[in-house]
C-alpha cells in the first residue's frame, strides 16, 4: 500500500525558520528510506529565512521518493524555493506563487550579493526539476524580462495558477488534497499527517 505523508507549511505554523528546517530536514530524510511513500507538502506561506529555505530544498532535491507542492493559496518567497524544489507542483485556483526577493531584517530588499546568490539559487532549482530557469530568476530580481507575461513594473514575478500553468512552473491544478492526490494515483493512499 503506498503511503502519503503530509507536511503542512503554512502561515499559522510560523515563518520557516531554522526549527522548522530541521524538522522538514529531519522528517524527509526519515521516510526517504519507504520505497511505498510520496511526500506531499501543503503550502500556505509568505516564507521566511533564506538560510532555513534552502535547508529544506536540500533535502527534497536529495530524496528519492516523489515529492509534491500543493500550493493551497500561496508559496511566496521561501514557499516559491520549497516548491521548485518538488517534482511536481499543484497549485488551488486563485493561487500565487513566487516573490523571492530576499529582504534584510527591517524588511528592505537586501544587497546586490544576497539578492545574486538567490537569483542563482532559484535558477538552479528550476534547472534541477525542469522548469524554466528565467522564470525563477525573475521571481527574486524585478530586472529579468519574461517576453508575454505581463508583471508590474519594478517588482519581482509573483504568478497566478493560470500564469504558472501556462509558463509550465505548476503541473497540475486541483481543489482538494484527494483531488491533487488523485492526480498521481495516490488516492487510495494510506496519508500519514506530519505536524511541525
Amino acid at each position: 500500500a503506498k503511503v502519503v505523508y503530509h507536511v503542512k507549511v503554512h502561515t499559522e505554523s510560523g515563518m520557516i525558520d531554522p526549527g522548522i528546517a530541521a524538522f522538514v530536514e529531519r522528517v524527509v530524510g526519515e521516510v526517504d528510506r519507504d520505497e511505498s511513500a510520496a511526500i506531499l507538502f501543503d503550502i500556505d506561506t509568505f516564507g521566511g529565512r533564506v538560510d532555513a529555505a534552502t535547508v529544506i530544498r536540500d533535502a527534497i532535491l536529495d530524496a528519492d521518493l516523489l515529492t509534491i507542492a500543493f500550493v493551497n493559496k500561496r508559496a511566496i518567497s521561501a514557499g516559491a524555493l520549497i516548491s521548485l524544489a518538488c517534482d511536481k507542483i499543484v497549485m488551488t485556483q486563485a493561487s500565487t506563487i513566487g516573490a523571492t526577493t530576499p529582504v534584510d531584517a527591517g524588511g528592505e530588499k537586501a544587497s546586490d550579493k544576497v539578492t545574486s546568490y538567490m537569483r542563482a539559487e532559484m535558477r538552479a532549482t528550476a534547472e534541477r526539476t525542469g522548469r524554466d530557469p528565467k522564470i525563477a530568476e525573475a521571481m527574486v530580481d524585478e530586472r529579468v524580462d519574461i517576453p508575454g507575461l505581463s508583471l508590474e513594473a519594478g517588482r519581482p514575478a509573483t504568478l497566478t495558477t493560470e500564469q504558472a500553468l501556462n509558463y509550465r512552473i505548476a503541473d497540475e491544478t486541483a481543489e482538494t488534497l484527494y483531488e491533487a492526490l488523485k492526480i498521481y494515483d495516490l488516492q487510495d493512499a494510506e496519508i500519514v499527517e506530519v505536524k511541525l
